[in-house]
């Protein structure tokens, strides 16, 4: 890891080395730089590896996300040996990575059918294939698998692989409670687990292959880095105590800027996210939609804008950044709690809370959104122009998200609600 000595490192003790992983050295060598060290709010572990090419806690171009996406794509293409799969992105964190990844996952280098898991209530009729993220805030992980969907019977034929999408692997326990859950409602002989960083040990590596194994099929592991993650013994003792002697975060404090509101109707046929499934008909309606809503926001086309996706709502905002600009930065509200410290050396340097847009009851946060106050921002160095890209219904309490934008933001704010044809 390059840059400025980590704050955790040097408060915790805790030590990270990456470097490409060594079946994707110059893919790995292009996005070398792409993770640092946070600290969870978590008492289950105390790191946060946050990266920086995920459009989700830091605030990145959207080309770079995008990009990123593809190169892992590329590999599980390799992997599946001139087999399209059927690709599955994580919720939270990488159902916008797992499309990435589908979009060029497919034999001939087009769109492979892409759905990705859940937390969000299953649609009546779904088939519901449950599994435990263990270390997550939100351990609870669904795959709803919608009878006669675009991702369906046809495309989840047993011989046909199952390829597994996060943003970081780092003990395995995921993907093999994932992989046994998946087995049991739908069989198949091939699996590919995939990510941007993979920091297991070899033992780890080989309670995957032993797991899959027993289930009679066989499994191959992509990424794009791999890494080392080292901690004291005693490391979540002293990273709670760290977490209590922690100020609390100012809020924003900016003259508020004006906020605009419109609403994105889809086209028939495109829902809004990728949860029950998504194929190639789905990319070419999205593209179209994307491009009309870029046409109508008047913010700058570069890094002063950021467009901001809402939890698991990652895909679609990220889309529309691409249409306004290569260079606009995307991130995305997310319900994990973790610590922030506006200080040289740490990645999150500013946060905002509020309830949830999809639960009034629930706190979200939204990371580097906030400006910094420091001469050197790091990865939160404010925007002129605030974009929020949500398939969220409306709701007096989202008032408080938006508030907390407007004091963000510089110039402008605007609010795109997204929803399916058949929702109006």
């Amino acid at each position: 890891m390059s840059g400025t000595r980590s704050w955790v490192t040097a408060e915790l003790g805790i030590g990270l080395d990456v470097g490409p992983h060594p079946g994707s050295r110059e893919a790995g060598a292009a996005v070398l730089d792409g993770v640092e060290l946070g600290l969870r709010r978590n008492p289950l572990r105390a790191q946060l590896l946050v990266s920086r090419l995920l459009g989700k806690h830091v605030p990145a171009p959207v080309a770079e996300v995008l990009g990123t996406g593809h190169l892992l794509g590329d590999l599980v293409r390799d992997a599946c040996e001139g087999r399209t799969p059927v690709v599955v992105g994580f919720a939270e964190t990488a159902t916008a990575l797992g499309h990435a990844v589908a979009a060029v996952a497919g034999a001939d280098g087009q769109q492979a059918p892409y759905l990705h898991t859940t937390r969000r209530p299953a649609p009546r009729g779904a088939q519901l294939v449950e599994f435990r993220e263990e270390h997550s805030h939100a351990t609870q992980q669904g795959l709803a698998l919608l009878p006669g969907g675009v991702v369906g019977d046809a495309t989840l034929h047993p011989d046909v692989p199952l390829v597994l999408v996060d943003d970081e692997i780092s003990t395995g326990r995921t993907a093999i409670n994932a992989i046994r859950a998946l087995h049991a409602a739908r069989p198949r002989s091939r699996y590919v687990v995939a990510s941007l960083l993979d920091s297991r040990t070899e033992e780890q590596h080989r309670e995957l292959d032993r797991s899959t194994a027993d289930l009679g099929a066989s499994v191959a592991s992509v990424a794009l880095l791999t890494g080392t993650v080292r901690t004291p013994g005693d490391v979540l003792d002293r990273a709670a105590a760290l977490l209590d002697r922690l100020p609390d975060p100012p809020a924003p404090a900016g003259e508020p800027v004006p906020v605009t509101r419109r609403t994105l109707v889809l086209p028939a046929g495109l829902p809004t996210l990728g949860a029950h499934g998504w194929d190639a008909g789905c990319e070419r309606l999205l593209a179209g939609a994307v491009a009309s809503v870029a046409r109508s926001l008047p913010v700058h086309r570069d890094g002063r804008t950021l467009v901001l996706g809402d939890e698991e709502f990652m895909y679609l905002p990220q889309r529309v950044a691409a249409a306004l600009g290569g260079e606009v930065r995307t991130s995305t509200t997310t319900r994990s709690p973790a610590a922030v410290v506006d200080v040289p050396g740490y990645p999150l340097r500013t946060v905002l809370r509020f309830p949830a847009t999809e639960d009034a009851g629930r706190i979200a946060f939204a990371y580097n959104v906030a400006p910094s106050a420091r001469p050197d921002p790091g990865n939160a160095p404010g925007f002129d122009d605030i974009v929020l890209v949500s398939d969220a219904a409306e709701a007096g309490h989202t008032d408080v998200l938006l508030a907390l934008l407007a004091a963000s933001a510089r110039r402008s704010v605007h609010v795109v609600r997204v929803c399916a044809a058949e929702a109006t």
